[in-house]
């Protein structure tokens, strides 16, 4: 391994040419929520909501465009509730941009209510312009808003954090308190205070993985005196310090990779695909045959480039198959989401799931799919290599929560999980005559896959649009220090500002996602070949990612990491390391990739590898250099920063074979 001399940071200018045009790719801005404001007394009859802007009166008064339920105990960001009284009216006042809703029968003080308004397409509040509402508040139009609200003399909530607190006002007055989804603070308002007798008391019991107090960014007194503990601030937190990677060293982490280019000359070149495997095959579909999309408003996925046919490679002998979806007799509502791009996957046993996706389907409309497939694996490998019918093989079925791309399933027991994505519809172009919504979830639920009979069940979605407003991540199976398995998304694209997420979400054994304000991962933003390693012995689990797109990259005979915020191609290949304790480290390693390689790829793990039941490898079981595994195909690109994506970039065949070599 090559010595560092040493790590120095330098940054670039912008580009000229966006990685995407990716902050606004929807023309023009929603109106946004901008206060909710509680009506004072024994009970709440009515509610006034405040816009940034004019709505159309028609869709403001439309009661379908608002629902209020009540969330389930200590799970307000779980969007399924149970029954609260019904809104039977809303009333816009044009001259304040505020709707007052009133409801059936007052509300409950001390009980927590959650209100939604709608902001999908063919369902939503508008701006006087017809522009969606943009609940979400990400400054693009589409996207629902979830508040939670609740009044009375004393208020207890959990925050994102997990930070457990308790407001109370005492000596005359109310709190009224409206909440993210997520949990955090939005406002608390004392009402009808006392003046020289009310006072706002507190207490918080902080964790260890949030910022150490709760934060309220509105705090109206009305004249009580606050008497609140350090423990709750009116001042944003300041994030933890950004951990400064280190260069790998022989013992730390204890393991290096080697790379070994194979060739396999009739392999279709393709990115953004699915895959599974079977044996010694490889079994792929969808995706999309040319580089990185343009730019221009013609049309960033060109549909000739689209991958409509189902490919079985057998790396060992170098031999491929290929059969086109349109031969196999089934539809073309079937096989359009199978031939799409970005779709969401996961391989259970020899059952292939397969979710959304997006591309042009046969009547020529650019749409993301809504379909759930369930794919026999040895069957349609058989099928491709010798014939005979599909149609057995593929279970499909639609479903509205499904329509997903860019996203990623995975699995916690018999459970599953869809995490975050969009829903893209129309031209993928700047500026788009489209609309993108994140989804902003976690999604969940068992898939019920028995005879004839595919579906879904026990669903429920975990909502933040702060947090996990991204798509193109990194989606692990992890093992956790206490043994149990869990499932860790990797950083993601894009923030408001366009940039790339830098906390993990994590997904403990309970299923519920927590942000992990506490570490950061500088290096691949997005989704790219990733190894998953457990320690039993060290309790620590790490995760080694292969070039493709980065924040970060670092120069190993100069030592210096540089920060692009656009996002270039990397040939980086770093592991990110989180011990016991929780806290995380990041190495850069050598060897790097021989080039841009790994974005969008595929990764088919060695036969006979010692990996748990979720497909993480058991790292002290690797005594001597081990091949774990193969990456195949992605996107190739011949610069860092693109300006020409289909000279400078394309889809690639290329095959590395990965041998980590344990260094104990």
């Amino acid at each position: 391994m090559q010595k560092a001399r040493g790590v120095r940071r330098s940054s670039l200018k912008p580009q000229t040419e966006r990685l995407e045009n990716r902050a606004l790719m929807t023309a023009g801005t929603g109106p946004t929520v901008t206060s909710l404001s509680l009506d004072t007394g024994a009970s709440i009859s009515s509610i006034v909501v405040g816009f940034s802007s004019p709505l159309d009166p028609a869709s403001a008064s439309d009661l379908s465009n608002y629902g209020l339920d009540v969330p389930a105990s200590r799970a307000e960001f779980i969007t399924a509730g149970g029954r609260a009284p019904a809104i039977v009216s809303a009333v816009y006042n044009a001259s304040l941009e505020q709707v007052t809703l009133t409801f059936a029968r007052p509300l409950r003080l001390g009980t927590t209510y959650r209100l939604h308004i709608y902001g999908q397409p063919g369902h939503s509040v508008l701006g006087a312009d017809g522009t969606l509402l943009d609940g979400d508040d990400d400054q693009t139009p589409g996207g629902d808003y979830y508040a939670t609200f609740a009044e009375g003399k004393s208020l207890s909530f959990i925050d994102n954090s997990g930070d457990r607190a308790r407001v109370a006002i005492m000596g005359g007055g109310a709190i009224e308190l409206v909440r993210q989804l997520n949990g955090d603070v939005a406002s608390l308002q004392v009402a009808n205070a006392t003046p020289g007798s009310s006072v706002l008391v507190g207490t918080a019991l902080t964790t260890r993985n949030g910022p150490g107090a709760v934060y309220i960014p509105s705090l109206v007194l009305d004249g009580a005196a606050n008497q609140l503990p350090a423990t709750f601030t009116t001042t944003a937190p300041t994030p933890p310090p950004t951990p400064t990677p280190i260069p790998a060293t022989p013992g730390n982490p204890p393991y290096t990779l080697q790379f070994q280019q194979v060739s396999l000359p009739s392999a279709l070149a393709l990115q953004s695909m699915v895959s599974a495997q079977w044996g010694n095959y490889w079994l792929l579909f969808g995706g999309r045959t040319n580089g990185l999309h343009n730019f221009n408003p013609t049309g960033n996925f060109p549909p000739q480039y689209q991958n409509n046919d189902i490919v079985v490679i057998d790396p060992s002998n170098g031999q491929s198959w290929t059969r086109a979806w349109s031969s196999t007799g089934l539809t073309a509502q079937v096989t359009d989401p199978l031939s799409s791009a970005a779709q969401e996957f996961r391989q259970v046993g020899n059952t292939l799931y397969a979710i959304g996706g997006y591309s042009q389907d046969s009547s020529d409309n650019f749409t993301t799919y809504d379909t759930l497939t369930a794919v026999n694996v040895p069957g349609l490998v058989n099928a491709v290599i010798h014939g005979g019918p599909v149609a057995p093989l593929i279970r499909q079925i639609s479903d509205p929560r499904l329509q997903v791309t860019g996203g990623d399933l995975g699995f916690i027991g018999g459970r599953a999980y869809l995490v975050f994505g969009q829903l893209f519809e129309g031209q993928y172009t700047f500026p788009s005559t489209g609309t993108q919504i994140y989804t902003d979830e976690i999604q969940s639920f068992r898939i019920v896959n028995r005879g004839k009979h595919l579906g879904i069940a026990n669903y429920q979605a975990q909502r933040d649009p702060v947090n996990f407003r991204r798509r193109d991540g990194n989606l692990i199976p992890i093992v956790g220090s206490n043994g149990k398995p869990g499932l860790s998304y990797q950083t993601g694209v894009f923030t408001v500002a366009g940039n790339g997420y830098l906390n993990p979400v994590v997904i403990g054994s309970n299923g519920v996602g927590k942000t992990d304000f506490n570490n950061q991962q500088l290096f691949q933003q997005y989704n790219t070949t990733k190894l998953a390693l457990y320690s039993a012995r060290d309790k620590t689990m790490s995760t080694v990612f292969l070039g493709g797109i980065g924040l970060d990259h670092y120069d190993p005979q100069t030592g210096v990491v540089t920060t692009d915020t656009e996002l270039p191609w990397v040939n980086d290949v770093t592991a990110y390391v989180r011990g016991p304790s929780g806290k995380a480290q990041e190495y850069m390693m050598t060897p790097q990739l021989p080039g841009y390689y790994g974005a969008e790829s595929a990764f088919f793990n060695a036969a006979g590898t010692p990996s748990y039941g979720n497909g993480v490898i058991k790292l002290d079981a690797l005594k001597k250099p081990t091949i774990v595994g193969y990456m195949y195909g992605g996107i190739v690109s011949t610069v860092p920063e693109t300006s020409d994506p289909f000279t400078q970039t394309t889809a690639t065949n290329a095959v590395f074979r990965v041998v980590l070599v344990p260094n104990s």
